[in-house]
């Protein structure tokens, strides 16, 4: 019998990148956690960290899907730079290793998994709060978020 086909997503950020291996049709969690670059490394060294350990997780896994979070508007237009630079490099690092990427607004992932918050805060606190109802995990924010982007596409609906 054929393994399940798995899906990883990325609440990626220069800071800290959730991640989620999950099993496609039943969301059952492979793996799930946080990359964390080192705080006082230049950005580009803390960009280029978190992509060497998607791609390390992403081909040791043998994921099917990946799925990558859109950029968000940022009201520092540094921050907005430095998200865009890291989105889009994961992208295309990921693309030529051979995977398809999906990019995936937040709202869009939020919507499908039922997250109704609108605020930041509110947001991160319902996504931790669903992931401990359904998986029982207690988890940070970013694994929170991570979780429930891989289960708004890996469940079967």
């Amino acid at each position: 019998m054929d393994s399940p086909l798995k899906i990883i997503a990325f609440d990626q950020s220069t800071t800290a990148t959730g991640f989620c291996i999950m099993e496609m049709g039943t969301a059952n969690i492979i793996e799930s956690g946080v990359i964390l670059p080192k705080k006082n490394d230049e950005t580009i060294d803390r960009v280029t960290y978190t992509i060497k350990r998607c791609l390390n997780l992403v081909r040791t896994n043998e994921v099917a899907f990946v799925f990558i979070e859109g950029v968000q508007v940022q009201r520092n237009p540094a921050v907005y730079e430095v998200l865009a630079k890291l989105a889009g490099t994961l992208e295309v690092m990921l693309y030529e290793s051979g995977y398809f990427v999906n990019v995936v607004k937040a709202t869009e992932w939020r919507r499908r998994v039922g997250i109704k918050s609108r605020k930041r805060a509110e947001v991160k606190k319902e996504a931790i709060e669903m992931v401990k109802e359904i998986y029982d995990l207690e988890v940070s924010e970013d694994e929170a978020e991570a979780v429930l982007f891989a289960r708004a596409f890996a469940k079967e609906n």
